[in-house]
Order: C-alpha cells, then structure tokens, then sequence
C-alpha cells in the first residue's frame, strides 16, 4: 500500500505542488505591487532617497543622485518691486551638467500658474513670483530634476530684505520660537499646502501673559494648492514676545514667518538691574518655521556691540520645565575672559528671550558662536534676533553727521535665523551674498572635539574652482570668518570639512540698509546629529 502524508492528530497532509504554488506567488506579487502603489501615493512630494533621518530636521541640499527633489518657498508677496516682501527664489546647481525645474506658484487669492527653468551647470538661476501670479501672498514650490542642487528665498521690500534656504521637507508640525505684534511690530503667519488634498491645523501661542489658543485657529482650514495668512485680529495683541506651534490634523504643511518692524514703534526693552534699549528697529525677516525640537542648537555668527543687539528665543513647548545653559564662545576664546553660561529655567509650554547685549562677561565687538543646551535632554527650539541700528549718540546728531559717526560696521536692520540642531562636514550656499546684497560674510563653527579642516569651492559661469585664500583650520569649539574676497560676487559656495561643522551667512544691504542671516543647506549624506551636552 502506497504511504500517505499524515499530519498531527492524523489529519492528511496534501503534497504541495507547482500547480498549487506557483499561483500563490502570482497572488503575493499583486498584494506587494499594491503596496508599493499605495505608499507612493501617500508620499505626494519626491522621494529624497536614502536621507538620514538627521537631515529632515533643517532644509538641505539634494541628494546627488536623486532623481527629483522638492522645495516650498512662501513668506512673501507677489506684487511686484513695489510690494511689501517681493518673493523670488534662487536655485543652484552644483552638477557639471545642466537641470530642469519645475516651478508652481500660489497666490493667497486663488491664482495659480506654472513655469519651467533650465539652471546651468555649476550655476544659479532666479525666479520671481510676480512675473506669474499677482497677488498679497504667494508661495512657490520648487521641484529639481535630478542632480545635486539647492533653493534658497529672497525677499525684499521697504522695510528690508531677507534671503535664507526654502525649506526641503512639509511636516505635521511647525514652531515659530519668536514673534512680535508691539507697536510698530507685525507677524505673518503663512500657511502653504502644495498637496491636493485639504488640511486643518490648530495653533497655540505663547506669550508673556501664559499660553492662547483662540477658537478662530481650531482646525483652521488650508484648502489643497493653496496659501493662508493667519487674520491679524486672531494673533495676540500688542505682545513683544510670541512664539507659535502649528499642528496639521490631518497631512503635512509648510509654515514661514515674516516680522517687520517699521522704525516708528517701540524700543527693545534690555534686561538686568539697569536695562539698555535699543530704538525702535527697522527692518524685515522672512524664514521658514522650524519643524523640530532638540536638545542642543548652534548659532555660528553674534556679536555685541554698539547700535548692534542680539538676543536667543528659547521656546519649550513640551510638558516638563527645561533647564537651559547659553554658552557664548569668543573667536580665539584663549584671547578674551572666558563666559560663564547663562543659565535659565523655561516653563512648558512657554517661550524666554536671553538678551546677550547686557552680559558683562561678553568682550564688545568681538565675534562669537552660542551653543544653547537643554541640560535634562528636554527638547526645545531656538532661534537668533539680531537687531541693529546707529548707535543712539549718532543717531542723535541727525543728518550727515549720523551716517559720519556711525560705525560703518553698524547697518539698519533686523534679522532671524534658526539655530542648527544638527552639524555636517559639507554645506551648500545658493549664492555669496545673493542678487540683495552687497557685502557678505560666510562663517563656520566647530562644535566637535577636534580641530575641523575646510576647503572652499565656488561655482561660478560653469566652472568649478577652489577659492584662493578661504582654506582654514578651524580648532574645537572656535570659529572663524572665511577669507572670500578672492570669490566671484554673487557665486554659489560649497565648504567641505573633515569634521562636522555649522555654517550661515550674514547679508549686509546696499548703502548699510538691510540686514540678512541664514544658515546654508547641508548634504544630507553629511548630516550628522549634535552629540547632548556634558
């Protein structure tokens, strides 16, 4: 008698065949085919391919092989050169061959069109938004076929000028660390979706009297394509300080910040036993929201000084109290007194300003970097203030004697730049010193524990060419200026290290109006995070 299979408990076993498998495999290979399908249909903006999860964290550069990236550019207006923020983008391509980009511009009023752009090899093309859609607000997503690139904004207006990286990646949620509706103050919120589909998102603010969530701002509503601006009357009034988190419900978002100060309202108050304030400032900041919190965040470029005040927006939006330290380092720090940090606790759920400009132990007019440190590990967002104005003795004097007696360094302006929660060993700058500005200065800071090696390339009509004279070791825990007087104005900019370093750039406008400051966009191969503070 022929054996047959039994299984446990005497069941028959049926042999497992071709004819029996193969049509299971079949079925397999559908399910994961749908799959696949579905997931790229939930991911509506290009595939960064194999970005480490560090780089979503700060908007970076392309991934040299990707074969389209994506950036969203809002927190301007379209309405031409006399318009209160006219917004244009700058794209960079770092490649030897020439790419494709394809641009779609929104306006807050429902109009919307689209353009495609050839940018160079090794070089830069600008877009200006009103040239295709009229309107208050407008936003631009930029979309890069293939090869190495990067996107930066550049905003400008009455009141100033702005220009800092387009951020590289939507998200669920966005902190604005600071914000200010004082007299002679205004905050824009914009709110851009480039997805077809409808979003919501609710938004909180901190302030100085606890914490707000208006009615109005519970699901407040961002139709698909399209770009929102928070009501005026729906922002606390009258608050020197605000800081904002922006949640989506459902999707993801993009959320930028303008402030302007108009040169008519209220002085910026100092701290301490015998405060100093700084007049009333002028000036206008464009920059995307932060979409992270963190530990640990460098600032490479401050100062103090005369008509020059920089200060630290700490916001803590989680439920446990951060104990924070403010650690200033000096350039050549062996030079100068060391400082002590400032040591601040921050609430949950509130936000702090640390006034750097009244702490005795900072040498004035001397460079420095400022690591700010969350000592428990309990994570924040912080960003930089720079406001700068002649000093008040000159300002004083009226007329020619002012612009005489005003340290030339000393320009009229305000600027915002978010700290970097990450560092890398390659940074990207769209251009040294943009179509904005005329002076420019590019610095890089080394948080590591050894001595950081750069080299400096510029591209520049087509070519590729190391700058002569920017080459620079940098030890740990300093900084340095680079040396770019031999590069071509208006270049892009690629530094490379051999450690992980911080890099951004400050903007000086022309005949010293207009104030500018921004970090550059790491490869984010190259990204690494900030290791927690000792």
């Amino acid at each position: 008698m022929a054996r047959r299979n039994v299984g446990r408990h005497g069941r028959r076993v049926q042999k497992i065949t071709p004819r029996r498998w193969l049509p299971f495999l079949a079925l397999l290979a559908v399910i994961a085919g749908a799959v696949v399908i579905s997931r790229q249909n939930d991911q509506p903006d290009p595939v960064r391919d194999r970005a480490p999860a560090a780089a979503t964290r700060l908007p970076v550069a392309s991934q040299a092989d990707a074969l389209s990236t994506a950036w969203y550019c809002a927190g301007g207006s379209g309405l031409g050169p006399d318009g209160p923020s006219e917004l244009s983008v700058v794209i960079a391509n770092a490649e030897d061959h020439g790419v494709t980009s394809d641009i779609s511009i929104v306006g807050a009023n429902g109009k919307q069109a689209t353009t495609t752009v050839e940018v160079p090899a090794n070089g830069r093309t600008r877009v200006v938004g009103s040239e295709f859609v009229k309107a208050t607000w407008i936003a631009m997503s930029v979309e890069v076929l293939g090869g190495r690139a990067t996107v930066e904004r550049e905003v400008q207006g009455p009141l100033g000028f702005d220009v800092s990286p387009c951020s590289s990646n939507a998200a669920t949620t966005w902190f604005v660390p600071s914000g200010s509706t004082v007299r002679g103050a205004r905050l824009d919120l914009v709110l851009y979706n480039p997805f077809p589909d409808a979003t919501s998102v609710d938004i909180v603010f901190a302030t100085d009297q606890g914490t707000r969530s208006p009615r109005s701002l519970k699901g407040f509503a961002i139709p698909g394509r399209s770009v929102r601006v928070v009501p005026q009357q729906d922002l606390p009034a009258r608050r020197p300080e605000i800081a904002t988190k922006i949640t989506a419900r459902t999707g993801r978002l993009v959320v930028d910040r303008v402030q302007t100060y108009d040169g008519t309202g209220d002085s910026v108050k100092g701290t301490g036993a015998t405060p100093v304030a700084t007049p009333a400032p002028k000036g206008l900041a464009s920059t995307a929201a932060i979409p992270t919190v963190g530990p640990r965040w460098i600032f490479p470029d401050a100062r103090v000084s005369d008509g020059v005040r920089t200060q630290v927006a700490i916001y803590n939006p989680s439920s446990r109290e951060a104990r924070i330290d403010v650690a200033v380092d000096h350039q050549n720090p062996a030079r100068y007194p060391e400082v002590e940090p400032v040591q601040i606790t921050v609430p949950p759920r509130s936000e702090q300003i640390v006034d750097l400009t009244q702490v005795q132990a900072i040498t004035p007019d001397v460079p420095f970097s400022i690591d700010v440190r969350s000592l428990d590990e309990v994570p924040v967002v912080a960003e930089q203030l720079s406001f700068s104005a002649p000093p008040v003795a000159a300002a004083a004097a009226g007329g020619a004697a002012a612009k005489e007696t005003a340290p030339p360094a000393v320009v009229q302006g305000f600027a915002v730049v978010p700290g970097a929660p990450v560092a890398a060993t390659t940074w990207f700058f769209a251009s040294r010193g943009g179509s904005l500005a005329r002076n420019a200065s590019v610095v890089v800071a080394n948080p590591g524990a050894g001595t950081a090696h750069l080299t400096v390339t510029q591209l520049s009509a087509g070519k590729r060419s190391v700058v002569t004279g920017a080459s620079v070791s940098i030890p740990a825990g300093d900084r340095r200026e680079l040396d770019l007087s031999k590069a071509d104005v208006g270049s892009a900019i690629i530094i490379e290290s051999d450690g992980a370093v911080v890099a951004s750039h400050t903007l000086v406008g022309l005949h010293g109006r207009g104030l500018a400051e921004a970090l550059g966009t790491p490869f984010p191969e190259t990204v690494v995070d900030l290791l927690p503070p000792r």
